[in-house]
């Protein structure tokens, strides 16, 4: 226990703390002079079920009241039931901070915890008595003391953000750290190493649509029919009958495909298309465009017979002859990939630029 007066002791006197512990049938014995208090049995030793917590509570302690913090070190020992008798030593070692009366750093809350790819998150907390105050994530450390919200912009990863409250008096430092997790979907991913074992298919990220007539809910817009999520999907905003257009750009370096599937309505069924008519073509151009197919049932699903199609555009026209709003959850078209990698082939759909070499 860390008793005296400096900033790195806890306590002034050893001998004020009443100490507790869980276990029946064991004592503690309190060493002002080794600064320590030792918790043993009143038999030989107690066995201590691998599923059994050990709870130890220091009552009345008086705190030294110089800011900084004390190392407060937990050591038992304890060997395996059925070893070989021989008892090991194992520890812990516990960082206590001590803190001005007026120290207060608490409810670091975000505004969202699931975002987005590219939102903003808008982070809030209540604190006082601090000499420094700084937000960090990322790479990124901001300076915020005196304020009590930030706006971190564009987290296109999941993200987890600190907040550190430091207190320093003399020669005395405290630090409380404070963190909130949030979660984007359909992140960006940077990895140091990625090794794949069979294959790698990477793309989606350059498809694009458009949309005529039909509008777009703020909630629920044009990407989620994109993002592979079942549980995400574009609304429209127009509620009465009429002919809706949608145009799937592919991007420039998008390679050929064999299918395409769109699902319409909610995934409990509510507000479905009333069918479809599909064309192709290689540029948004209004002529040049090729019927791949039609279908006047919610859903619709194509299949190639000549083989992979070089496409890079796909008009659909909606025949939303309903009296209600029009939900799209997915529109797929495969394979969407721009990168494939397999033990026989490297297939770049997209411009290459090594800067350190290509291994």
């Amino acid at each position: 226990m860390p008793t005296g007066p400096n900033a790195s002791d806890l306590t002034p006197d050893i001998t004020s703390i009443a100490p507790q512990i869980s276990l029946k049938d064991w004592t503690p014995r309190t060493d002002p002079t080794a600064k320590t208090i030792t918790f043993t049995p009143t038999a030989e030793y107690t066995v201590i079920g691998r599923d059994e917590g050990v709870t130890i509570q220091l009552m009345d302690a008086r705190i030294n009241s110089v800011v900084g913090s004390s190392l407060l070190a937990i050591a038992m020992e304890w060997r395996e039931v059925d070893g070989d008798g021989v008892w090991e030593t194992g520890s812990v070692a516990i960082n206590v901070g001590k803190f001005p009366p007026d120290f207060v750093l608490e409810n670091f809350t975000a505004d969202q915890l699931i975002i987005d790819n590219g939102d903003s998150v808008r982070l809030t907390w209540a604190a006082g008595g601090v000499s420094s105050l700084k937000l960090l994530y990322d790479v990124a450390e901001i300076d915020v003391t005196n304020k009590a919200t930030y706006t971190a912009p564009n987290i296109t990863r999941t993200t987890v953000f600190y907040l550190r409250g430091t207190v320093q008096e003399g020669n005395g430092t405290v630090e409380r750290t404070l963190s909130v997790t949030v979660t984007v979907r359909v992140p960006d991913l940077t990895v140091r190493r990625l090794t794949v074992i069979d294959e790698l298919c990477v793309g989606g990220g350059a498809q694009s649509v458009v949309q005529k007539y039909l509008g777009e809910d703020p909630v629920h817009p044009l990407e989620h029919m994109l993002d592979g999520s079942p549980d995400t999907y574009y609304m429209s905003t127009q509620h009465q009958s009429g002919l809706g257009h949608l145009i799937l750009d592919r991007g420039e370096y998008a390679p050929p495909f064999h299918s395409i599937e769109i699902l319409t309505g909610t995934s409990s069924g509510d507000f479905p298309a009333g069918g479809f008519k599909v064309y192709g073509a290689a540029s948004d151009g209004m002529s040049g465009w090729t019927r791949l197919g039609a279908s006047w049932a919610p859903d619709f699903t194509f299949t190639s017979p000549d083989g992979p199609l070089a496409y890079r555009f796909l008009h659909v026209k909606l025949e939303h002859n309903v009296a209600h709003r029009l939900a799209i959850r997915s529109f797929t078209v495969s394979p969407a990939a721009v990168l494939r990698l397999d033990a026989d082939c490297a297939d770049f759909g997209v411009p290459i630029k090594a800067h350190h070499g290509v291994d």
